[in-house]
Parts: C-alpha cells; sequence; structure tokens
C-alpha cells in the first residue's frame, strides 16, 4: 500500500519537479560518496602519517645504538693498544737489559713499573666491562649477540690470570720498583733465560688483547649490518684472518662458537670445573 501511494505521488509530480528531484539526490549521493572518500583517504593519510613518524623513531633509535656501540668499542680498542704497547716496551726494555747485563755491558734502566702496568690494566678490564654491558643491553637487536660477551670474557679470563699470578712472580720482581719518595731501589736486571719467559708472558698477554680488539671490530659488523643495513642497503663483510686459527665472532656462527669456546679454552674448562663442583655439593642426588 505504502509502495502503491508512493508511486501515486511520484506520477503527481511534472517533469520538471522530477528531474529537479533526482539531480538533487544524485548530488547529494555523490557528495555523501565523496565525504566517506575524504574519510577513508584522510584516515589512510594519517596512518601513513603515523607510520612514517615510527619508522623515522626506529631509524634514529638504530643509529644512536649504532653510536653507542662505536664509542664503547673505540674505548675498549684504545685502552687494549695502550695497555699492548705497554707491554711491548717493558718486553724489549727487559730484554735488552738482561743481554747487557749478562756480557757486563752497561744497559738502560727499565722504565716500565709494575703499579703502572696494574693501572692500564684495570683501565682496559673496566673498558672490557663496559663492552659486556653493552652487549647484555643490546639483546633486542639479536639474542646471539651474546657471543660477544663469551668472547671478551674468556680475554678477561686468560688475562686476570697472567696479570694477578703470572707476572706477579715473573714480571714484579724483573723491573725497577720505585719507592714512595720517587727513588729506585737497586736493580738487577734478570738473566736472559728469566727475560724470555717475560717474552713469552707478554707474547701471551698481547695476543689476548689483540683478540678484544678484533672482536670490537667484528660486533661492528654485526651492529651496521642489523641496525643500518636496511638503510643503505648493503651488508659490511666479515673479517678475514692470515691466522686460520684466530676466530672471528659472527651471529651465524654463534652456536659453534659457543661450543668452541666452551670446550678449547681455559675460561671454558674452569667454567665445567666449577659447575661440576658446584652440582657435586649442592644437587648431590642427581648426579647419581
Amino acid at each position: 500500500m505504502a509502495m502503491c501511494d508512493l508511486h501515486l505521488l511520484w506520477s503527481g509530480f511534472g517533469a520538471e519537479i522530477k528531474a529537479a528531484m533526482i539531480g538533487a539526490a544524485s548530488t547529494v549521493s555523490v557528495g555523501i560518496i565523496g565525504f566517506g572518500g575524504l574519510i577513508l583517504q584522510m584516515r589512510s593519510q594519517s596512518k601513513q602519517s603515523r607510520d612514517a613518524i615510527a619508522e623515522n623513531e626506529r631509524r634514529r633509535l638504530k643509529a644512536a645504538m649504532y653510536e653507542d656501540a662505536v664509542s664503547v668499542c673505540r674505548d675498549l680498542a684504545d685502552n687494549a693498544i695502550e695497555l699492548a704497547n705497554a707491554l711491548r716496551m717493558m718486553m724489549l726494555q727487559v730484554g735488552y737489559a738482561a743481554q747487557a747485563h749478562q756480557n757486563g755491558q752497561q744497559y738502560d734502566m727499565p722504565t716500565a713499573r709494575y703499579p703502572v702496568l696494574l693501572e692500564k690494566y684495570g683501565q682496559f678490564s673496566d673498558a672490557a666491562m663496559r663492552f659486556v654491558f653493552l652487549v647484555e643491553n643490546r639483546r633486542v637487536v639479536d639474542p646471539r649477540i651474546l657471543i660477544f660477551r663469551t668472547a671478551i670474557s674468556v680475554v678477561l679470563h686468560d688475562t686476570n690470570r697472567l696479570m694477578y699470578s703470572e707476572f706477579v712472580v715473573n714480571v714484579m720482581t724483573s723491573i725497577p720498583v720505585q719507592l714512595p719518595d720517587g727513588s729506585i731501589c737497586p736493580y738487577t736486571p734478570p738473566s736472559v733465560q728469566h727475560a724470555e719467559v717475560i717474552t713469552q708472558l707478554c707474547e701471551r698477554f698481547i695476543a689476548a688483547i689483540d683478540d678484544a680488539v678484533m672482536y670490537t671490530d667484528d660486533v661492528l659488523v654485526e651492529f651496521q649490518n642489523a641496525l643500518l643495513g636496511d638503510l643503505f642497503a648493503n651488508q659490511v663483510s666479515h673479517r678475514k684472518p692470515l691466522d686460520p686459527a684466530k676466530k672471528v665472532i659472527r651471529l651465524d656462527e654463534a652456536a659453534e662458537l659457543d661450543r668452541w669456546f666452551a670446550a678449547s679454552t681455559d675460561w671454558g674448562r674452569t667454567n665445567a670445573r666449577i659447575e661440576a663442583e658446584t652440582a657435586a655439593r649442592f644437587l648431590p642426588g642427581k648426579l647419581r
């Protein structure tokens, strides 16, 4: 009935009125469609703007994270190089003095002092710990990055033993001792044979320090690829050491490297022994 009434009503309008009503309806429809499209376009543009802001913020954060890594790695490398240079100088001076003394010749007193070596080592180990903290705080980049903590822990383990054990016995008594008033205790160089022992210890020490420097290069390669690779559409290549025995720390080999450090280093063997002793003490039932 209603439809019939509407039809009769529509039939009662003249042609001009019908045309005007149809035109008005078309205009309203177009307006509604256009307004709806405008709303959708505004929403799309707003989302794109939010995405662009978020992407810019991610890029800014990535760049800041990389700059932090560069600063920490540079600090570690600088302290490592300074310590290595001090060890080389001490090694050479002691060797020359020992040889000259054996031949009855005059010799220059070594300039190395054990407290100074301790201070330089303390600066190196502090820088190494800052490197470890950096790695631990950047696990969000890639959890495998903890392999760098393992690598530096091996360096610290080996150098700690050298500085606080073997150097105390073999080096501290072989270089001049400075008294609080600035004077030097009477000094006699070590034998040539003992100087050779000192040389071997220093070479081991320097090799471990050099490893730490190389690991800073490795971690920066990984940070560049992970944080900046998408920005520049490029990947940085890993280093290729001439000595095949030297390890390159890379994330795609993290599991293999972790097993190697655990099985092939004194750090790994010491950890295994401590874990076994701890388990025997506190979990005796699980060992049966």
